[in-house]
């Protein structure tokens, strides 16, 4: 009997270590399953969002550079920065000019008839001894939202949306409309026209309008 003991404490032994590798062979087992689950999941995830935000960013670029492709057929110097770059600073010129009262240093840009209607705006509110404060306080976006082709011309609509502040103050420095301490979000097209054959690369200013 003394002797079969250790055969027994053996035995006993063995049977509890095949228990627990069992178990740990289950546990893991249960844990690595969730884990693949888990990554696969978030994998999947990931992959979906990327896409829809690749596909997403693809389709507006695309939109985007439809009109410029359209106006590169045309004027194969046409180049979208440099056009862009250039509207954000005649933008800001005309309306620091507006706000003045004096459009000569742009007028050169800008269709007469357009030029009257600004320079009535700028007489009536001198007579009436009003002030204008326009101030830019930001550039939210600047795009080309149209081309237009003609045999003659090129049009482009540019969509500028910047916020302002902006306020009219009567002859007593009373503010009459607006608010100068509240910036708003200003959305103008302004319709740029250039003509196709004209050795001048410059375009003109034929027409305003806000959304």
């Amino acid at each position: 009997m003394q002797n079969s003991l250790p055969y027994l404490d053996i035995l006993i032994f063995a049977i509890i270590a095949i228990f627990l590798v069992f178990r740990l062979k289950n546990i893991l087992g249960t844990k690595s399953e969730f884990d693949e689950n888990k990554v696969t999941k978030d994998n999947n995830t990931n992959n979906i969002s990327n896409v829809i935000s690749i596909d997403s960013k693809q389709t507006k670029e695309n939109e985007d550079d439809k009109e410029v492709i359209k106006i590169q057929k045309i004027d194969q110097s046409f180049n979208k920065q440099e056009f862009l770059s250039g509207s954000e600073v005649f933008f800001k010129m005309v309306l620091d000019s507006f706000v003045l009262g004096n459009l000569d240093k742009v007028k050169g840009f800008i269709k007469p008839s357009i030029l009257k209607n600004f320079n009535i705006v700028i007489n009536e509110r001198n007579k009436e001894k009003e002030t204008l404060i326009i101030d830019i306080k930001s550039v939210n976006k600047i795009k080309i939202i149209l081309a237009t082709i003609s045999k003659a011309n090129i049009k482009i609509n540019v969509l500028f949306e910047t916020f302002q502040i902006k306020a009219l103050k009567d002859k007593n420095d009373n503010i009459i409309d607006g608010d100068i301490n509240e910036e708003i979000l200003v959305k103008d097209i302004w319709v740029f026209e250039r003509k196709i054959n004209d050795i001048n690369p410059n375009y003109t200013l034929i027409e305003t309008k806000s959304l």
